[in-house]
């Protein structure tokens, strides 16, 4: 009986039919990036005194494999994006997120010392300070400016 259900053989003097399976097997062997990035990266002006927040961080929630961020970009909203090291403007906005400054709206220059590997289970705080241009009006909530984490595999 074995040896029947491992072939199919027919014996037909002119034609015959056969149904075969179609037999599948799916082995993925890819990892999703699985990371919290924060909501957002809270500014306040006090009484013209810049405050930050000092527990943000980027969690890497995958059980195993590293991920890196790979690139940083800070683009305009309510304020134009500025240059940290010569900073200047109305309207103005700058940031520096471990110790890597914009230099305007888009791209922001990164480096692995700055943004190094975040293990399974591990986080990568997210040291940031920012600078405000003194025309800054009294505002709650104001969408000043938007990041974006590119975040990437890198075992």
């Amino acid at each position: 009986m074995m040896i029947l259900s491992l072939g199919i053989t027919a014996f037909a003097a002119n034609s015959t039919t056969a149904t075969v399976p179609v037999t599948l097997t799916v082995d993925n062997q890819y990892r999703a990036v699985n990371v919290t990035v924060p909501a957002s990266l809270p500014v306040y002006v006090i009484n013209g005194t810049v405050i930050t927040a000092d527990n943000a961080c980027i969690t890497n929630n995958s059980k195993n494999g590293s991920v890196q961020v790979t690139a940083v970009s800070v683009t305009d909203g309510a304020y134009k994006v500025g240059h940290y090291d010569k900073f200047g403007g109305s309207q103005t906005i700058a940031l520096k997120i471990n110790d890597c400054v914009t230099a305007g709206s888009g791209r922001m220059a990164i480096n692995n010392s700055a943004f190094p590997k975040i293990a399974a289970s591990g986080n990568l705080p997210l040291k940031y300070f920012a600078k405000i241009s003194g025309d800054a009006q009294n505002t709650e909530n104001l969408e000043a400016a938007k990041i974006v984490f590119t975040i990437s595999i890198v075992d």
